[in-house]
């Protein structure tokens, strides 16, 4: 499967810097298939001759992801994609596995927009909260200020973590002072004198 995105990717360069019209993307495709793709291609295509001269590319795509994802391969990428988290990676970790799933499921990111929210969705909610009045519902923007803030997040952590804590205080007073016995025992013996004195 990850050959057959990879050679669906390098095609859409291709149309990309060469500036290709969209109705010749699918005669350019057919040039590049070889050995049992092209042979797939030829007999799927004299089945259905009414329909080639209406194929897209986006169609071609669906038929080439149909033929070569296994169904419960496809089923297992987008279980994936659909519970994928940042978790404790970094925004550039998650982008890149996010890029990746997505490629299997375009039905579910068919939008920028609907591509940009669930990017966000997945954000770890730290840096979620914080891009929420920064959107742009651009994915390659929004993905570059998550960045920024995953970013800023860290370094304020690692600050932190280096910073010496203040000195603790000791769990126990100093005793307050006591008197000394022997103030303790002339304490005594006044009062008795004074008694005595009384007495007399």
């Amino acid at each position: 499967p990850c050959i057959v995105e990879e050679w669906i990717q390098g095609l859409e360069l291709i149309f990309e810097v060469m500036d290709c019209p969209d109705r010749y993307h699918v005669i350019c495709a057919k040039l590049q298939l070889t050995g049992d793709a092209r042979l797939w291609w030829n007999a799927y295509w004299s089945m259905r001759p009414g329909e080639k001269e209406g194929c897209t590319w986006e169609r071609l795509k669906e038929l080439v992801r149909e033929k070569y994802y296994p169904t419960y391969y496809r089923a297992e990428m987008e279980r994936q994609f659909l519970s994928l988290k940042q978790g404790t990676r970094s925004v550039d970790e998650y982008e890149r596995e996010f890029t990746r799933l997505a490629a299997f499921v375009p039905d579910l990111v068919r939008t920028e927009a609907q591509r940009a929210q669930r990017f966000i969705d997945g954000l770890y909610p730290a840096v979620r909260h914080n891009i929420v009045g920064h959107r742009t519902q651009t994915y390659a923007r929004d993905a570059s200020i998550a960045q920024e803030v995953d970013a800023s997040i860290r370094r304020e952590a690692s600050r932190n973590r280096s910073q010496p804590s203040a000195p603790a205080q000791s769990s126990t007073a100093p005793p307050a002072a006591q008197p000394s016995k022997e103030k303790k025992r002339k304490g005594k013996g006044a009062q008795t004198d004074r008694r005595t004195h009384q007495r007399q």
